[in-house]
């Protein structure tokens, strides 16, 4: 991409560049020299701080503009610049990605929003799979495959993994070290007779663990090591709950807003001396967050652990009139994900995303063992991008459910 020519507000604002493909972006004088890639301005190092904004002219105004080296190279001078006899240097393929035009801002946030593309809404509702194999054969391969599943479609299951209690922190180190949370860095889903209900055998409502944290957990992993054949009931649910999230934007736009607006509380309190680890954790946010484009990038459903709701007045009906069409739409079997779990079966999830649920089962002298651990989805995400330039795939940078759109 080159530049065909440019021009200069009347105010000294504002560079306007028409491009070779006759594009227009307009780009004001302190983002252009905030921005410079000059060796004296453009950063060497990370956290390298080498332009303080507020040391500059408020006043800051273009003065002239040069293009070099057919059309990829752009040179400013500025009125009122803080550096002696400074120039500031943009490579014009960097400027023109960079544009913040409507038209370019729209189509790069549309292509970064991975999961509305790959919503399964109207087809069948099929877990993705691969084989353990397929990660022993090329580690690199295997792992961006089961990463890609989890990016585009939010969730996946390993099949045939070994049974053995490490396994699962084998094949997490791969990716990230393990997320800790009041559960430890791992634990085991069995019925223990506790005080939590994921310890027994009642079943789980569709929900998202731990929003009782700031930032709850990013991935969730649980690998079978026993669902023995006595063993009835404890099939699995799940839902995506940013497909969850759009039907009621779309058939109830009220709801769909207080739940943007009206922020839910949780809790997790524990403060028993004798517990292995007493807590005091609590959270408020809204069900749903939307980012400055109105994309949703974030959401929230965890009803085990609401506390008691904290909001005006004038907010309480409307938050209950939401809650129950968003628990109506979460229960319609056209957007339920049900499968039992085998011996072997590796069960990774995005847990800012998909909703999990467990029916109630009876143990009849069997045992159902899952083993579980957290990922942070940012560290997910890095790694994705990471295999990815690595394996020499083309791929943006995609929307993952963490309240951002980049």
């Amino acid at each position: 991409m080159s530049i065909k020519n440019t021009q200069i507000s009347l105010d000294k604002n504002i560079l306007e560049i028409c491009w070779s493909d006759d594009h227009i972006s307009r780009f004001h004088a302190k983002w252009i020299r905030f921005h410079c890639k000059c060796v004296r301005c453009k950063p060497t190092v990370t956290f390298d701080y080498k332009i303080d904004i507020p040391s500059f002219s408020p006043d800051l105004a273009y003065d002239e503009v040069k293009i070099t080296d057919e059309g990829h190279k752009l040179y400013i001078t500025f009125e009122k610049e803080l550096f002696k006899n400074h120039t500031t240097e943009h490579d014009v393929d960097w400027l023109r990605q960079k544009c913040y035009c409507d038209v370019c801002l729209e189509e790069k946030v549309n292509a970064r929003d991975v999961i509305s593309k790959h919503l399964r809404s109207g087809r069948e509702k099929v877990p993705p799979e691969i084989d353990f194999e397929e990660i022993l054969e090329d580690s690199d391969r295997g792992t961006y495959m089961w990463l890609q599943h989890i990016i585009q479609e939010g969730m996946c299951i390993i099949k045939y993994v070994p049974t053995e209690e490490n396994m699962i922190e084998e094949i997490t180190r791969k990716v990230a070290n393990l997320e800790v949370t009041s559960y430890g860095p791992v634990w085991n889903v069995i019925d223990t007779g506790g005080d939590n209900a994921a310890y027994s055998t009642i079943g789980l409502p569709l929900h998202q663990d731990q929003p009782q944290y700031e930032t709850a957990p990013g991935l969730q992993l649980l690998h079978t090591l026993r669902f023995d054949s006595a063993v009835t009931g404890g099939n699995s649910t799940m839902v995506d709950m940013f497909e969850a999230v759009e039907i009621m934007r779309k058939e109830s736009s009220e709801d769909f807003q207080t739940f943007v607006e009206v922020p839910a509380n949780w809790c997790q309190i524990d403060l028993n001396p004798f517990s292995i680890e007493p807590v005091y954790l609590e959270h408020q946010k809204p069900h749903i967050t939307l980012d400055y484009f109105g994309k949703v990038v974030g959401c929230v459903w965890q009803p085990g652990t609401h506390s008691a709701l904290q909001v005006r007045e004038r907010d309480v009906e409307r938050y209950y009139k939401a809650h129950n069409k968003m628990m109506e739409i979460i229960r319609r079997e056209e957007l339920q994900y049900k499968f039992k779990l085998s011996p072997g079966d590796l069960l990774i999830f995005n847990n800012r995303r998909m909703l999990h649920a467990r029916d109630a089962y009876k143990s009849n002298g069997g045992v159902r063992h899952l083993r579980g651990t957290y990922l942070r989805l940012d560290h997910v995400k890095s790694k994705y991008l990471v295999l990815a330039r690595k394996l020499g795939y083309d791929v943006i940078p995609p929307k993952v459910g963490n309240n951002s759109s980049m």
